[in-house]
């Protein structure tokens, strides 16, 4: 593949020119420059920085692009530290290539070494599409300099199916020593930032020479005359560079608020505003006032309900993550063996436990192994799939284990309603064997032992559920339900009149129903083309079982189109009290379905954008609503029932991110999401569902930034004491 031509490139421009001139005129970098850290590299990119940095654009030009009064392309962003070994772009390079109009690759032969530079360019891409990156060849040929991922792209074909296919991005050549060489190449590369034809820029460089001549015959007077006009703009200059510096922070606030950095966010867009209404040493820009008060969640868009609120960070991949309601703590357990604690009410760091120095022998710890719970009287369990580790229980509010039991390898943790015990569950070689702890104290209060032949020896964890008298004990194994029962001190596989799918994922028992989902993943009839069979048994005392089946969708889109199936479904979520009825929330793959309890009769049913991974039961001025989170980054709060007519609720809001997982959380009257995105990996965001206001608050701009500073300063103290604090 050879080099795009002079016209090739002028028509490339031109195209670029069309497509960008929406953001010819936004706040932020005119380009983020892309490179590895080797001499060559840096040298070129430095050259090219300097090129477009210094240039003036012809008015003609600068008017088209909607910015008569700056001939300036901008600032470039160029990261001038080698970025370190991690698993996510650092946040200063996201916000960089957030607020960068164009991207600029310099290529040569060990460019496609570099994961950095294609994560920058998938980044981008994201952000802004593919067709502002700019490729500058540097050395090597094409072939071998070229990152693969921008020679080709996703095409639909005639059937609407997307296909790889080539592509040939918008290159310049730096290669040449020759001067007049390298500059018609920058010349093209500051065309292609400014989004105007090459023809135009290369004409201006004509007329600037002729300026020039002219200039030197001018007289003392113009001279004069134009000592004067410079001390003019100087003046105008420097409230032209503060108002585009307040534009740059209030776009860099906003791509902060969007990533969960609201307190992030709040610093910067006060940064960009002035110190006070009587304060004249700024102008007041319009999109910083308008960043903090978004920041500080004042008049929220009805639009987009939910919102950004803050983000928690973990000291590795997380691996599981949950909230207790009482403290307002949210748990994260990540890859490193760290329990990481924060504030459900601010996100601010509270404190941390280190699982492994709890143990007695790490020589083969994994923190995959193991699992953290929730109990209803805030206390945090720890338990591990291995033979050897301790059952846990902490004190999250303070830091302090209460008590370590022996846990024999438990392969399920179920707690009671009243939270006043667990029970564990062990399969062995044909056998199988449970007990019930006290929770205050870690005493064993009852055990069964059974020899079960379908119980085989595994690692694996089976979904469990208790009865409300906590008399029994039910867990999923393949296509059966164990049944324990403390009573008569026996264990077995209960005899049920209809059997589940091989698959079973969830077990709820509700008053005397114990409904189970179940899903066929592999075997005959299993999963086809990313549809699966799925399931739902419920069993009653004294009355004959209802089954309802159907076929779930478990296709999931994530970042860069990559496909994938997510297997954590079908999920019983929970169940609606009514008057005179109970009903069972169910999600299927991108579908929840509501049930009546006592009949199996679907009430309501609906298809979402995407799998659903995560789904709650909760209710607004005792109406139920289900806030409902799904894997292409969409938070909705679905009503099913006729009330969501008068209740008006359109809640739903997509986001920048791909979700793994999502639980929700009530924190003061109103609900938190808590999501872990596919992408960064040790990071939960939360989002805030934003009560409807009749009546926008009317706030100046004094009280704005009065309250951004108190924001501020109440989260660095939360930081500094560790207390909790309001909201």
């Amino acid at each position: 593949m050879t080099l795009p031509t002079s016209n090739g490139n002028t028509s490339l421009i031109i195209l670029l020119m069309r497509n960008a001139a929406t953001h010819t005129s936004s706040p932020g970098y005119a380009a983020f420059i892309s490179y590895r850290h080797l001499p060559r590299d840096v040298e070129v990119a430095c050259e090219v920085q300097r090129a477009i940095e210094e240039y003036r654009l012809p008015r003609h030009v600068a008017q088209m692009r909607q910015a008569p009064h700056s001939a300036k392309l901008g600032k470039c962003f160029r990261d001038e530290d080698e970025l370190a070994a991690s698993h996510s772009l650092p946040d200063s390079i996201r916000e960089a290539l957030a607020a960068s109009r164009t991207l600029i690759v310099i290529c040569s032969p060990e460019t496609q070494e570099s994961s950095w530079v294609r994560r920058e360019i998938e980044m981008f891409e994201q952000f802004h599409g593919r067709e502002r990156i700019i490729c500058v060849l540097a050395a090597g040929s094409f072939e071998e300099s070229i990152p693969p991922i921008l020679k080709t792209r996703m095409v639909p074909d005639a059937n609407g199916i997307m296909r790889e296919m080539p592509a040939e991005p918008l290159a310049a050549d730096l290669r040449p020593e020759a001067k007049a060489k390298r500059k018609a190449e920058l010349l093209r590369i500051i065309a292609a930032v400014a989004g105007c034809s090459y023809d135009d820029l290369r004409q201006r460089e004509r007329v600037r020479k002729r300026k020039r001549i002219a200039s030197i015959a001018a007289s003392i007077v113009a001279i004069l005359g134009i000592i004067g006009a410079l001390i003019l703009q100087a003046s105008t200059a420097n409230q032209e560079a503060l108002i585009a510096e307040s534009k740059t922070l209030a776009a860099a606030s906003s791509a902060q608020f969007e990533q969960g950095n609201r307190i992030q966010a709040i610093q910067t867009a006060l940064e960009a505003l002035p110190a006070s209404e009587a304060d004249r040493s700024r102008p007041l820009v319009p999109e910083a006032q308008a960043a903090l008060e978004r920041a500080l969640l004042v008049n929220p868009d009805s639009a987009s309900p939910w919102s950004p609120f803050y983000n928690i960070q973990a000291k590795g991949i997380i691996l599981q993550f949950v909230c207790l309601n009482k403290l307002s703590l949210i748990c994260m357990l990540d890859d490193t063996g760290t329990i990481t604690i924060a504030s459900a009410r601010s996100g601010a760091p509270y404190l941390t436990l280190d699982l492994p120095s709890y143990l007695d022998d790490t020589a083969d710890f994994d923190a995959e192994d193991w699992s953290i719970e929730a109990t209803e009287k805030s206390a945090l369990l720890a338990w591990s799939r291995n033979l050897d580790d301790p059952l846990l229980s902490f004190d999250p509010g303070i830091g302090i284990l209460n008590w370590a039991v022996d846990n024999e390898g438990a392969n399920s943790l179920a707690i009671a309603e009243d939270g006043a015990t667990c029970t564990t569950a062990r399969f062995e070689e044909g056998s199988f064997s449970c007990k019930q702890i006290d929770l205050n104290n870690g005493e064993t209060l009852r055990t069964v032992r059974e020899d079960i032949p379908e119980a085989g020896a595994t690692k694996e964890r089976f979904p469990s559920c208790l009865s409300p008298d906590n008399s029994h004990l039910y867990l999923g194994l393949g296509d059966r339900i164990i049944q324990a029962s403390f009573n008569d001190e026996s264990a077995g596989v209960a005899a049920l009149s209809s059997r589940c799918l091989p698959g079973i994922f969830s077990l709820k028992y509700h008053e005397n129903a114990l409904t189970v989902a179940s899903a066929q993943i592999e075997g005959e009839g299993g999963i086809t083309g990313f549809l699966s069979p799925w399931q739902v048994n419920a069993y009653f005392v004294g009355k004959d079982p209802w089954v309802a089946s159907g076929t779930c969708d478990m296709n999931v889109i994530g970042p860069n189109n990559q496909w994938k199936v997510l297997l954590d479904t079908p999920k019983i979520c929970g169940f609606i009290e009514g008057e005179n009825t109970t009903s069972v929330v169910c999600a299927a793959g991108r579908t929840f379905i509501v049930f009546d309890l006592a009949t199996g009769e679907i009430l309501h049913q609906k298809e979402l954008s995407s799998v659903i991974v995560g789904l709650s039961v909760d209710y607004s001025n005792d109406i139920p609503f289900l806030p409902i989170a799904t894997a292409d980054g969409v938070l909705d709060a679905q009503t099913p029932s006729a009330a969501q007519d008068l209740l008006g609720l359109t809640n739903r809001t997509s986001t920048n991110y791909y979700f793994k997982e999502a639980i929700f959380h009530r924190q003061d009257g109103i609900m938190l999401a808590i999501v872990h995105p596919l992408d960064p990996q040790d990071q939960l965001i939360v989002y805030l569902l934003d009560p409807r206001k009749d009546d926008p608050v009317h706030l100046s701009l004094d009280e704005l930034i009065e309250r951004g500073r108190e924001e501020v300063k109440r989260y660095e103290a939360f930081e500094l004491n560790g207390a909790p604090h309001p909201l």
